[in-house]
């Protein structure tokens, strides 16, 4: 009996462990965590706006990072906005404003004003005994107003140089002799901030770090905020950067991001469960490029280099629904979080990632695509002439001089182009995979799945072959009265006889034009196909683990 409750036992602990294991199996895979907050870049760098409105129907608070916290400037409810612009040089005319390289000797029309300004005072306590001095001197300056650059100041003037800011401190001295005066000189790093319905200036802030606006509490649902052409949800930061622009990000919470990416990248008309696929897909992808535009003060662009991204003004009650009725999922593979790369369009098939890029991802595999036929990027043509590409190769650094010839040497097994051969006069270059389309223009080649045509090609037949094959004049051999000889391109041109007729062809193409199938890169989900899946009657995951071979959405 001994022996017989020891064996139950054991057998008993091993159900336990069995259970345990069979339990464990199923949580196996770490939920990332999906952050609360996601940064995203609205203008910046080269592609800045330095002259911008932003408003908000209920005002907004103006607040500055002083370091460990943020130290609000002001708060501001008026109706028109405030309006941002580099503390720099600027040439007035007719009121349209053109910041400018200044020079001394140049013979300007219009007004000119400059980032030179004048301190009264030194560092003051708070806002309040700052705007207390600058009332004071608001009878001898038209231009007077506070700022902050590592502490509360008063500056008066736009001035050009240093000796109309000393002139000035002469007059100030005589009228106001109390005060310290110094000279500001220019810095890179300030932005001006000005009431945009009178134009005045209110203030001058050191944007070197960031400044905050966020809208005030208001009667609605959702406060927003006004930058450019569209509205945005949560807070807008600025901040100048080395090169001198001025960078603008839009900081919201994750979720409320993924409202205005969904109907940016489809249309928010379609299908639900092809609204789903591509919120799960935004979703991922957001997660795991966060931290892509770090070097520019936020996580990600709104761009097509990161995901589109449209505000609160793209929004939509269904695709936001979408949205919300997703919440949480998103897409494995081995338990791992994927990069759910998507596109608009095949053309019929998808591409494996090697093919397109470098690595050979498993959940990347191509697959059959035909329920994205019947889109409007099923077929697509650009022609180009000689000369559009040598300025497209000259704009990015490559000379081979006239170009000769433009010839696809590899394809994936696919039928997309994997390695095109451009021959010029001075040599050649090769351009593998999707790098013609960064050359030439990604919405002008939509896809490496494409074909050349010339209006220099031929449609020869040797014995071996009845079916007419498509070649170039150059370079091929043919049988003359002189015997047999090898085409050169010495003269572009070339008069081909027959018992009847006599016909001139080119030995160089003046015009190249490519002909190809689908929108993208061709990688993961196509959205048109996701379209086409949820037509005909699939979910969302199975539209997810369909595009992304051997996936779980989870």
């Amino acid at each position: 009996m001994q022996s017989t409750h020891r064996n139950g036992i054991r057998f008993f602990t091993i159900i336990l462990t069995a259970i345990f294991m069979i339990a464990s199996f199923h949580i196996t895979y770490a939920a990332p965590n999906i952050p609360q907050n996601i940064k995203i870049g609205l203008s910046y760098n080269n592609a800045a706006n330095d002259n911008f409105v932003i408003k908000s129907d209920g005002g907004m608070k103006i607040s500055v990072n002083s370091g460990t916290s943020y130290t609000e400037l002001l708060s501001y409810t008026g109706a028109s906005g405030l309006k941002i612009r580099k503390d720099s040089y600027y040439n007035i005319i007719n009121y349209k404003e053109t910041e400018i390289n200044y020079v001394k000797a140049t013979q300007y029309a219009g007004e000119l004003i400059g980032p030179y300004h004048i301190q009264i005072g030194d560092v003051y306590a708070d806002f309040n005994s700052a705007k207390v001095v600058a009332d004071s001197m608001a009878p001898f300056s038209q231009t007077v107003f506070v700022a902050y650059d590592k502490g509360w100041r008063v500056w008066a003037q736009l001035y050009l140089t240093e000796e109309e800011c000393l002139a000035k401190i002469q007059l100030f001295k005589n009228e106001m002799p109390s005060n310290n005066y110094s000279v500001v000189a220019p810095n890179k790093m300030r932005v001006q901030i000005f009431d945009a319905a009178t134009g005045k200036l209110l203030y001058i802030v050191n944007a070197e770090t960031d400044i905050k606006l966020e809208p005030l509490t208001t009667d609605s649902a959702v406060p927003i905020m006004f930058f450019g052409t569209l509205k945005y949800r949560g807070t807008l930061f600025l901040k100048r950067i080395a090169e001198g622009h001025i960078n603008v990000y839009n900081e919201l919470p994750f979720e409320e991001y993924l409202y205005g990416v969904v109907p940016a990248e489809v249309p928010s008309s379609w299908h639900m469960e092809a609204l789903k696929a591509q919120a799960v897909a935004a979703r991922n992808y957001g997660i795991l490029n966060i931290g892509r535009h770090t070097a520019n003060g936020f996580d990600l662009c709104n761009g097509q280099h990161c995901q589109a991204y449209r505000g609160f003004s793209h929004e939509n009650t269904k695709t936001n629904q979408a949205v919300d009725e997703t919440k949480g999922k998103l897409v494995y593979y081995n338990d791992k979080l994927i990069n759910t790369y998507f596109h608009s369009s095949s053309g019929g098939r998808t591409e494996n990632s090697e093919n397109v890029w470098t690595d050979a991802l498993p959940y990347i595999r191509s697959v059959d695509d035909q329920y994205s036929l019947g889109s409007p990027h099923d077929n697509w043509t650009k022609q180009y002439s000689k000369n559009d590409i040598k300025t497209k190769l000259t704009a990015n650094k490559i000379d081979i001089g006239e170009i000769i010839d433009v010839v696809p040497l590899k394809y994936s097994s696919n039928g997309r182009v994997t390695l095109l051969e451009i021959r010029g006069t001075k040599g050649f270059t090769q351009l593998a995979k999707e790098r013609i389309r960064s050359i030439m223009g990604s919405s002008d080649i939509r896809s490496i799945w494409y074909n050349i045509s010339t209006d220099a090609d031929l449609y020869v037949k040797d014995s071996s072959d009845l079916k007419p094959q498509k070649e170039r004049a150059s370079g091929l051999y043919v049988m003359s009265a002189n015997g047999v000889q090898k085409l050169n391109n010495s003269s572009n041109k070339l008069m081909i006889k027959s018992q009847n007729t006599t016909a001139n062809v080119k030995m160089i193409p003046e015009n190249y034009t490519f002909s190809g199938k689908g929108w993208g890169h061709g990688l993961g989900m196509s959205q048109y196909g996701a379209k086409g899946m949820a037509e005909q009657g699939f979910n969302y995951i199975q539209i997810l683990e369909y595009y992304y071979t051997g996936a779980k959405v989870k």
